[in-house]
């Protein structure tokens, strides 16, 4: 193919529209794959927010925290809050909770697929379990 005759924003349109295909369907599998996991644990020895984390390895943004996938299969911003107590008390308050963040669909692709092998590992422990344990 001649590069004069490549329409590049058809090329690019496609590519998008690709993009948006695959992070939705990757959203309807952690929904699925979220609803089957029970119980959803609690993340970071919180007491508030179940959760798993979904970082992936490689990919660093500076404008978010750590993102979660909660019980809904839908991504979160985690927060933690440590407090400390008054002079007589000498406790640790912690207070954890989860925003839910949006993000183009070429970011939520890496955060969704670490979110799914998260799951599977996770389900699939819950599996070996389950099948050990069952009489």
């Amino acid at each position: 193919m001649s590069e004069s005759n490549f329409d590049v924003q058809a090329g690019m349109q496609q590519a998008t529209t690709l993009i948006q295909k695959t992070a939705e369907e990757l959203r309807q599998q952690l929904v699925a794959m979220a609803a089957q996991l029970d119980p959803f644990p609690y993340f970071l020895g919180s007491t508030e927010v179940r959760a798993i984390e979904a970082e992936p390895g490689g990919v660093q943004k500076a404008d978010r925290g750590c993102v979660v996938l909660c019980q809904d299969g839908e991504l979160y911003e985690f927060t933690m809050k440590m407090s400390g107590g008054s002079d007589m008390d000498f406790g640790i308050g912690r207070d954890d909770s989860v925003k839910r963040i949006e993000m183009p669909h070429e970011d939520y692709i890496p955060y969704a697929y670490n979110g799914l092998k998260e799951l599977a590992q996770l389900l699939e422990d819950q599996r070996a379990r389950a099948s050990k344990y069952s009489f």
